[in-house]
Order: C-alpha cells, then sequence, then structure tokens
C-alpha cells in the first residue's frame, strides 16, 4: 500500500470520510471567507503523518464537511519554501483526489503589482506566470505532459463575476504570479514581474494550479491583495494576515453563491 492509498484508507475506516466532490485551499488570513460549515470534521496533518504547515495562518489540516449542501473539503497548502520536498507539496491534493474530489476554489493572497490595485481588491484568475524556477510534476512517478490551456477554467471565472456582479462586488480579472520564497522580492523583480503582464505576485497557488490539472480537477482562482508590491514598502506577514480579512465578508458572499 502506498502512502496515498495508506492515507485514504486511513481517513474512509478511522474517520468515516465519503466522497468528497469540492475542495477550497485556503489562503494566508483567508479563513473568514469561507461559508457556513455542516457537519464539519477536522483531521489533522498530524494525525494522518503528514507534515503541517509552519507558516502562521494555516491550519495544516483536512476540514470536511458540506456547505449549501455540497460535499467539501478545506486544504491546507504545506509550501515548497518550508519543506524542500515536492511530494509533500503535491500529496494533499492526490489525497483528495482520490477521495474523488472534481473541482477545486484556490484561493492566495497577493502583493499588487498592476498599476491601480488597492489592498481589498478581489481578482478572479485568469491565469499565471510560474517564475518559481521549478515545476511541481518534476520527478512524479506517472509522468505525463498535462496541458495548462484553460488552467483557471473559463466557466467558473464567468460565474464568479456573474455572481459578484449581482452582489453589486467589484471583481476584476488577473494574472497570477508565483515566486519561490520565502522572502520578498527585490525592487527590480517586482519590476520585472509587472513587465511580463503580472498582476499579483505570491508564493504559493501556481503549484497547486498544476498539480490539480495534473489530476484533471476543474480550478477557480481568487487571489487578493493584500499589499501594494512596489519595492518602496517594507511587507510583512502580519500585514499580509490583516489586510487579508478586508475582502473576506465579500468573499464569503461570492463562494456560498458559486457552491
Amino acid at each position: 500500500m502506498n502512502n496515498i492509498d495508506r492515507v485514504v484508507d486511513l481517513l474512509r475506516n478511522k474517520y468515516k470520510i465519503g466522497n468528497v466532490e469540492n475542495a477550497i485551499v485556503v489562503g494566508s488570513g483567508l479563513a473568514d471567507s469561507i461559508p457556513e460549515m455542516k457537519n464539519v470534521k477536522e483531521v489533522k496533518y498530524n494525525d494522518l503523518g503528514l507534515a503541517g504547515s509552519r507558516v502562521q495562518g494555516h491550519r495544516g489540516s483536512f476540514i470536511f464537511g458540506e456547505i449549501n449542501g455540497k460535499s467539501v473539503v478545506l486544504v491546507s497548502r504545506i509550501h515548497f519554501y518550508e519543506c524542500c520536498d515536492i511530494e509533500k507539496v503535491r500529496f494533499p491534493f492526490e489525497i483528495v483526489a482520490a477521495l474523488g474530489v472534481k473541482n477545486i476554489i484556490l484561493m492566495t493572497s497577493c502583493g499588487g503589482v498592476s498599476d491601480g490595485l488597492k489592498v481589498g481588491d478581489i481578482l478572479a484568475i485568469k491565469d499565471h506566470i510560474n517564475l518559481s524556477g521549478f515545476n511541481p510534476l518534476a520527478g512524479i512517478e506517472n509522468l505525463t505532459f498535462t496541458s495548462m490551456t484553460n488552467c483557471y477554467d473559463i466557466d467558473f471565472r464567468k460565474k464568479l463575476h456573474t455572481i459578484a456582479d449581482g452582489l453589486g462586488i467589484g471583481l476584476k480579472d488577473g494574472v497570477l504570479c508565483q515566486m519561490s520564497g520565502p522572502s520578498y522580492e527585490t525592487a527590480a523583480e517586482l519590476a520585472m514581474i509587472k513587465l511580463v503582464g503580472a498582476d499579483g505576485v505570491t508564493m504559493s497557488t501556481a503549484y497547486d494550479c498544476i498539480v490539480a490539472r495534473y489530476l484533471e480537477m476543474r480550478v477557480a482562482g481568487l487571489m487578493v491583495i493584500v499589499n501594494v508590491a512596489n519595492g518602496i514598502n517594507i511587507p510583512s506577514h502580519q500585514e499580509v494576515l490583516t489586510n487579508a480579512k478586508i475582502a473576506s465578508e465579500n468573499i464569503k458572499k461570492i463562494l456560498t453563491r458559486f457552491l
């Protein structure tokens, strides 16, 4: 029995987890953006023999439940910069795929790079640029050349816009850039990121999308601007956690209807 089968077997038999259709990856400081869940069951990664995140704002667990009658699991990221082990990064996604997840919503807190963005803005991710220098599928056992065409599902994005418009919430489209972290970007790097057409920069999410598409999930993405990344302001993780809350109520409204 491989490690994925072992964990899935544990979730099925010990924790009585059935099939799950939808997953949400919660970004730093965005826990308050999750709609009310029923029949909640939290399973810590440590209790499954998995590594948990050491980053403040990430619970290091699967949280299973229902939103509007839909089965949902909240997934905690394991960042590559924490462990330098890409198998650990992929593992939570491989587990939820084995539980039946077909649709995944990726949320992330970002520094705003393009002109006109301000703290609290919400953007539907339409594409990403992976400038981390690595691909999370490198070395994977079942090698395939995964297509990233329509990687952030256009029909999901249209639905997000329709919902946001109906709620009177401003929702923009944007391109996300992933850098490796854990250091923030230099002024020269930010100038480059802006030049290549990204709107927000983060230390995750492109990896999530690549792995999710490899696992044949449909992906929706939301990024929240938590600081203005201009090479002048001095960013901090506490700022990220604090400013992410500004958008949480609007995201909750959007996700409630989206699900």
